[in-house]
């Protein structure tokens, strides 16, 4: 059977269950159908035609597994991807339709190229998250969608122009670091096309606005934005009203996944992530002892893709700290509801409690506006953690800063049990605003405590 015919058949059984999926006609009993069909073609397909999966699924006999056994299958780790490269491809890499890769932020770039079949189920989702989006603040006029993506081989721009395509949207693809865009023709480039929605990490949309003001823009009332939609990078609750702050626009955490993973949650207009249950079978670990927990609760984030493209992992552990709610009562499209606290890797202790990421971006940032960018450091004086926070702030805050340093220090004391010192910058270094292009945490967050 040819490729396209394949491809055909593939997107009628596809768009089919999509449309009851969308349209509340799918019940929880036809998802398991799907999830029990699907699991069973893609455990055969990697097992027969990846040189990875053969052997790391060589002693599981494929057709015995179901849903209510899956936790019998070995799990699929980072370290997996970086040692098979190429080897975990269900077929050849001519097979694949684009070529990708991870940007190399926690180890070595491993490849992640994608099939018709893979890229097209993980698009159609996320623009139903775009067409809410777009319908809540663009209900009567069109407008134009700015890409800003890390790099030429990262899967954000073609998957962001698709879902404009699906959408009948125009798209700009400006990518601020090109040196032959660069940061001033972007923001003339937002301002000439009416930008109405840019899509981008949260650590650019803070170097933009910076940029923006020593340019002599006003961020807020120079262009003609109305929403973020923000991927990349975790974006808190302060920092998203601090980006309000600066912009004057709603910004929304409108997806969460990764290079190797595709798409596994998008937004809904309440700026709330839903898993993608179409694709992937949702499990949710103890960090510690991998036990499956289920579809929901506290823990890391586990997923099986469902999708028998180039490259479907298998339980694959994301390293990611989620909380899934469910509430059966929703819609099936909105019945669970994702919470992405953090990586694994990423918590830290501050004088023998644990904390992530996310914990100290809040604790620093609540309440803050206006508010350009900030690095945290840290480190032990006689036994004590310690942390000193650099923060510039834009021209337009017009609040008292000894006080504001006051208020951080003590919320900071109060939440994390540390002494703070608390700076007011005048010039960040440009790479704690570039987190998605090299570690979140490591750009904002220094530790010195080991050095």
């Amino acid at each position: 059977m040819g490729a396209v015919k394949v491809f055909d058949e593939f997107t009628v059984k596809y768009d089919d269950i999509h449309r009851a999926y969308w349209t509340n006609t799918l019940s929880e009993g036809d998802l398991k159908q799907w999830h029990e069909a699907q699991l069973r073609t893609v455990l055969r397909h990697v097992k027969n035609k990846s040189a990875f999966y053969a052997g790391h699924l060589k002693d599981i006999d494929v057709d015995s597994v179901t849903l209510a056994n899956l936790s019998s299958l070995p799990f699929t780790t980072k370290d997996d991807l970086r040692e098979s490269m190429l080897d975990i491809l269900s077929g050849t890499l001519e097979d694949s339709i684009y070529y990708y890769e991870t940007t190399g932020t926690t180890g070595p770039a491993t490849p992640c190229p994608r099939d018709r079949k893979e890229s097209y189920a993980s698009n159609k989702q996320l623009a139903m998250s775009y067409q809410a989006v777009l319908e809540k603040h663009f209900p009567t006029v069109k407008t134009v969608v700015g890409v800003m993506g890390p790099t030429e081989v990262h899967s954000f721009g073609d998957t962001l122009g698709d879902v404009c395509h699906q959408l009948g949207v125009c798209n700009a693809k400006i990518w601020p670091h090109s040196p032959v865009i660069g940061y001033p023709k972007t923001l003339q480039l937002m301002k000439d096309l009416r930008i109405g929605v840019v899509a981008s990490a949260p650590g650019l949309l803070l170097a933009l606005a910076k940029e923006a003001e020593r340019l002599g823009f006003n961020p807020r009332q120079d262009f003609h934005l109305r929403a973020f939609m923000m991927s990349g990078e975790l974006c808190t609750p302060a920092l998203k009203n601090n980006l309000y702050s600066l912009w004057g626009c709603e910004a929304y955490n409108s997806l969460y996944g990764s290079q190797e993973a595709m798409i596994i949650a998008a937004a809904n207009a309440s700026d709330q992530l839903m898993p993608h249950r179409l694709n992937y079978i949702i499990e949710v670990l103890n960090p510690q002892t991998g036990e499956s927990l289920g579809d929901s609760g506290e823990g890391e984030l586990c997923v099986t893709m469902l999708i028998d493209g180039v490259k479907p992992l298998i339980r694959y552990r994301t390293g990611d700290l989620v909380c899934i709610q469910k509430n059966p009562k929703n819609p099936i499209a909105h019945a669970h509801v994702m919470k992405v606290v953090g990586r694994v890797k990423d918590a830290m202790t501050l004088n023998g409690k644990a904390f992530t990421a996310g914990h100290i971006e809040q604790a620093l940032l609540e309440g803050v506006e206006q508010c350009l960018g900030y690095q945290i450091v840290i480190n032990c004086v006689n036994g004590r953690d310690t942390v000193i926070a650099k923060m510039e702030m834009s021209k337009f805050y017009e609040g008292d800063r000894s006080q504001l340093t006051l208020l951080i220090r003590e919320r900071v004391r109060e939440r994390l049990g540390v002494e703070a010192t608390i700076m007011v910058v005048d010039d960040l270094d440009d790479h704690v605003n570039l987190g998605s292009w090299f570690s979140w945490k490591e750009a904002r967050i220094v530790d010195q405590r080991n050095r």
